[in-house]
């Protein structure tokens, strides 16, 4: 329950710093955040799908990571220097034309508790060549108290990785 009440405060935080009016509570908490410079090298990861499949023919996508926050804490259980890890799992792009940034349609996303996760159900209801798509983002968020105890600044730190293949379907 302390975690949902965690992301509570965030999404409360952030929807009240934009429109300004902030609970007093929550007045002067200093936010900061540091970012991955690239969608990749970050995590390291293997991704367990066949080359080719088959039209209609459902398959599982097994993902296996790690990640250079692995030995700072592990995924939703410290509340103080709360981790997240967000799989966004898009729809596969057709290959052959140019690719558009329409194209780029997010199918879904879940927050995972460890780092293997497997995708369920992947199927393609037509033959070609396609590029599967997905996206982990992992984050910490470090909560800092002053020495009277009252939290005064949060720091999220994230990484990326975008993990691409080429699979071919036929019939």
């Amino acid at each position: 329950m302390k975690k949902i009440g965690i992301f509570l405060i965030m999404i409360m935080f952030y929807s009240c710093e934009k429109k300004g009016n902030q609970p007093e509570e929550y007045k002067g908490i200093q936010l900061t955040e540091s970012l991955s410079e690239s969608l990749g090298g970050n995590i390291n990861y293997t991704l367990e799908l066949p080359d080719t499949l088959k039209v209609n023919q459902p398959y599982d996508a097994v993902f296996y990571f790690d990640s250079p926050f692995d030995t700072i804490v592990e995924p939703m259980v410290d509340t103080i220097n709360f981790r997240s890890i967000k799989f966004s799992y898009y729809k596969p792009i057709k290959l052959g034309n140019k690719i558009l940034k329409s194209d780029i349609v997010l199918k879904d996303s879940v927050y995972i508790p460890n780092r293997e996760f497997i995708l369920g159900n992947v199927k393609f209801e037509e033959k070609g060549r396609y590029l599967f798509l997905v996206l982990i983002e992992d984050q910490i968020m470090y909560n800092f108290y002053n020495n009277k105890g009252k939290r005064d600044s949060i720091h999220f730190d994230r990484i990326f990785e975008e993990i691409k293949k080429e699979v071919v379907v036929i019939e």
